[in-house]
C-alpha cells in the first residue's frame, strides 16, 4: 500500500468511527507492551506510589479507585510541547466512557450535580496538557472541531480523548475550587502559564484523599464519592513541592482552607503520604527518596516560578 493510500484508508476508518458517536474515544489503537513501558517511564517519576493495578494512557498513568469511582492518583509529564491541545469544542470537549474500566462512570452520571450542589466534572490530569505530537510523526490531533471531519493523527487525538475519560474525573466544587478563583484552578493556571508555559517541564502527581469523615455520595446510584481533600505534587530539577487542599473536610492536621492563599497550601510530601497511605518516589531508593522529600517545598515553588 502506498503512503497516500494508507492516509486515505486511515481517514476513512476515522470517519466511520466518528459516525458511531462516542465509539472513536473507545476505539483508540491499543498500546503494545513496549509503548506502555515507554509511557510508564515518561510519566511515573520515581515509580507508582501504590501497588494497585494501573492504567497506562498516552498522556498519563493512573490508578482508578473502582469502589469510590474516582481516580486515586494520576501521574504525568508536563512538557511545553504538550501544551495547546485542540480547542475544547465538538468532539474535543466530549467526556468519554473509559472502555478499560468495569462498570464505568458515564458523563450522564454527573447530570444535575452542578445545579444542585455546584459539583463539576473535575479533571485530575488537566485538558491543557493533552496536546503535542506525542508519537513524533510530524502530525498532531487536528484542530478542526467538526465531528464529521477526520482527525490528523489518531494517536495524538487519543491523547485528548483519554484525558477526557470519566476515569480521570472526580466531583469538584466549582465555585470555590476548580472554577476561576478556586485553588485548584489557581494552581493549574500557574503550572500552565508560569512553569510549563515558560519552558520548564515538570512531573506531576495528583489525586484524591478520603478519611474517616462522612462521605458525600452522588450520582444516580449514590456511589460516586466526593473527595474530602485533593493533593498535587510538582517535581522539577530543584526538587518537589506538594500542595494539599481541603475540599469537603480536612483529614489530618494539614491542608489549606478554600479561601487560603495558594502558597499556604504547601505541605511536605510526607504529609500527603500520611493522609493517603501512598509512598511516593519509592523506586528512587531510600536516599534519593528522602532527599527529594526533604527539599524545602517553598524554595522549590519559587524556583519553578523562575523567581
Amino acid at each position: 500500500m502506498t503512503r497516500q493510500a494508507g492516509i486515505v484508508a486511515q481517514a476513512l476508518l476515522v470517519v466511520c468511527l466518528l459516525a458511531a458517536g462516542d465509539a472513536l474515544g473507545q476505539s483508540c489503537p491499543a498500546l503494545d507492551e513496549n509503548e506502555k513501558a515507554a509511557l510508564a517511564a515518561e510519566h511515573l517519576f520515581g515509580g507508582p506510589p501504590s501497588p494497585g493495578a494501573i492504567l497506562i494512557r498516552r498522556g498519563y498513568v493512573t490508578e482508578y479507585d473502582a469502589t469510590r469511582r474516582v481516580p486515586r492518583w494520576a501521574a504525568w509529564h508536563a512538557a511545553p510541547e504538550y501544551l495547546m491541545p485542540p480547542k475544547r469544542k465538538g468532539r474535543w470537549a466530549r467526556f468519554r466512557t473509559d472502555p478499560d474500566v468495569a462498570n464505568p462512570v458515564r458523563k450522564s452520571h454527573y447530570n444535575g450535580l452542578f445545579a444542585a450542589f455546584d459539583l463539576a466534572r473535575g479533571h485530575i490530569v488537566p485538558y491543557f496538557i493533552a496536546g503535542g505530537d506525542r508519537d513524533g510523526d510530524g502530525q498532531d490531533a487536528e484542530i478542526e472541531t467538526a465531528d464529521n471531519l477526520p482527525v490528523e493523527d489518531i494517536d495524538d487525538a487519543c491523547t485528548v480523548f483519554e484525558v477526557n475519560y470519566m476515569s480521570n474525573i472526580a466531583p469538584q466544587l466549582h465555585g470555590t475550587f476548580n472554577g476561576a478563583g478556586g485553588l485548584w484552578y489557581a494552581l493549574e493556571t500557574k503550572v500552565r502559564k508560569d512553569i510549563v508555559g515558560a519552558g520548564r517541564p515538570i512531573h506531576i502527581i495528583a489525586g484524591s484523599v478520603f478519611g474517616d469523615a462522612p462521605v458525600r455520595k452522588v450520582g444516580p446510584n449514590k456511589d460516586i464519592h466526593v473527595p474530602h481533600m485533593f493533593y498535587k505534587i510538582l517535581i522539577g530539577e530543584a526538587g518537589a513541592v506538594a500542595f494539599l487542599f481541603t475540599h469537603e473536610a480536612r483529614i489530618g492536621p494539614k491542608g489549606c482552607a478554600p479561601d487560603a492563599a495558594l502558597e499556604s497550601c504547601i505541605v511536605t510530601v510526607g504529609d500527603i503520604e500520611a493522609v493517603t497511605g501512598l509512598d511516593f518516589f519509592a523506586d528512587l531508593g531510600d536516599e534519593a527518596e528522602a532527599l527529594i522529600e526533604d527539599t524545602d517545598g517553598r524554595a522549590v515553588w519559587q524556583t519553578l516560578l523562575g523567581q
